[in-house]
């Protein structure tokens, strides 16, 4: 009768496990579907635009692009990343290993000492770069005498990766270590021997106030800068636009506050942190309009003041995620501001970009780092190059 029972009930646990296998699969296959018919699509969780369709004409090496771009644009793509990671640290007690879509060999977040988390782009963009790092400076000078030749200002900088600033976190070993490094070395000696129109150098400040203050000016779970870098980053163009500029700012600590930094997303699970909170003061500066009606790529900020000086001719400032997230820290700097999206030339061509470089006098370009070291940045490419020099 026991026998009969126990047999009776590993029966029953087998089934179970057959009923569960076959809703899994059910979900993995036909979830996704079942969310599109349902309204869902993919969203961007990797602080960078879904990738486009590859060529089919490149052939069979176009396979694992399509595999990139299938897994990218993947309805509910966030929620499997989480369960997935949730799933891993269960079983094994540790964060899932990703790959770069078509990058293999090199991880999306490399995991240091001391819980740091670091992009994994560095590393991919420098050892799989598109261009010279000769040719992508030359490219940034013929955007700078483009834009000086019309007579109007240029001023670019470089947003440093973190693994450059703060690197001393990172593991003693990891893959693309050694061309990581070279090439970080090499871009630095070549960018800051070019003389390129208009540069401002972002690393020098950063550095120094890492070093004077002993608190790192990066986040330890985010590919970001802090708060306390951005109000820098303002600073610091104020100081190149205009003498005087800062007079009457401050910056000011308000407190302490938990974030989850966005490298622990990638990794699926949310790894929260506290920061320092900082705030920009402008005596006397206040906003007077806004014109919002072209986000998430571009918006129009008018600001008065009454005691601290703004920078007056119309400003047209491109940048990435480090700008966008250094705002708050910038735009009080400003009479008459546009921001726009350094990717909006692959977004909505290059049209809109050319009509607001011609409404400007002063243009303010800012790209991170790896994206140069690896030379991919839209506003480089040659067909946005050809339409600003036709236009201007």
């Amino acid at each position: 009768m026991t026998l009969v029972r126990t047999a009776s009930a590993q029966g029953r646990r087998s089934s179970a496990r057959r009923a569960m296998t076959t809703l899994a699969a059910a979900l993995f296959f036909c979830g996704p579907a079942l969310a599109f018919a349902a309204g869902a699509r993919a969203v961007e969780i990797e602080n960078r635009r879904l990738p486009e369709f590859p060529a089919l004409s490149r052939g069979w090496s176009v396979i694992p692009d399509v595999e990139a771009w299938a897994s990218a644009h993947l309805p509910l793509r966030q929620y499997a990343v989480r369960a997935n990671a949730t799933l891993s640290e269960l079983l094994f007690d540790e964060a899932p290993s990703y790959n770069m879509g078509g990058a293999p060999g090199y991880p999306r977040v490399i995991e240091g000492r001391d819980g740091w988390l670091y992009f994994g782009d560095d590393v991919t963009e420098a050892c799989r770069p598109r261009w010279s790092v000769a040719e992508t400076l030359e490219r940034v000078r013929r955007l700078a005498e483009i834009v000086r030749r019309s007579g109007r200002r240029f001023l670019f900088t470089v947003a440093p990766d973190k693994t450059t600033v703060s690197p001393d976190r990172l593991p003693d070993r990891f893959p693309g270590q050694a061309c990581l490094r070279e090439r970080k070395q090499e871009f630095w000696t070549v960018l800051r021997a070019a003389g390129l129109p208009g540069f401002v150098d972002l690393r020098d400040r950063l550095e120094r106030a890492q070093r004077e203050s002993g608190t790192p000016a990066y986040w330890r779970t985010d590919s970001h800068w802090t708060e306390h870098s951005a109000g820098l980053y303002g600073l610091e163009l104020a100081g190149a636009l205009q003498p005087g500029l800062s007079r009457d700012t401050r910056l000011v600590k308000t407190g302490q506050a938990p974030r989850n930094g966005d490298l622990g997303g990638l990794l699926g699970i949310p790894v929260e942190e506290s920061i320092d909170r900082w705030r920009l003061v402008r005596d006397g500066v206040r906003q007077v309009r806004r014109d919002d009606r072209e986000l998430p790529v571009s918006f129009r900020v008018v600001n008065q003041s009454d005691q601290a000086p703004l920078h007056t001719p119309r400003t047209l400032l491109i940048g990435d995620s480090f700008t966008r997230n250094s705002l708050p820290w910038v735009v009080p700097y400003f009479a008459d501001l546009t921001y726009l999206r350094s990717d909006a030339p692959a977004r909505t061509g290059p049209d809109d970009l050319v009509e607001k470089v011609v409404r400007s006098e002063t243009v303010v370009f800012e790209i991170v780092e790896r994206y140069l070291v690896g030379g991919h940045a839209e506003m480089l490419d040659d067909a946005v190059l050809a339409a600003l020099e036709e236009a201007l």
